[in-house]
């Protein structure tokens, strides 16, 4: 994803191989250069531990997220 695309405050799906086994959806507090920090709000019971040693927080590329596909409504 394009930095340029992101705001303070969208909700992400990320992946970071070096701190999480699995995908996570996190909000965006702060944008850098090319990356982004985030607020972790929804991850995998694997990476439980991950998330509380890195205080619900961690820095991603900007290469790693990608927006959180709305769910589908119901007709």
């Amino acid at each position: 994803m394009n930095i340029s695309e992101i705001h303070v405050g969208d909700q992400l799906r990320g992946h970071v191989k070096e701190d999480m086994e699995q995908d996570f959806i996190g909000e965006v507090e702060k944008i850098y250069e090319n990356s982004v920090l985030m607020q972790i709000i929804e991850s995998d019971e694997i990476d439980k531990s991950n998330v509380i040693e890195l205080n619900n927080k961690i820095v991603v590329s900007c290469h790693s997220v990608s927006p959180v596909k709305p769910l589908k409504k119901a007709n």
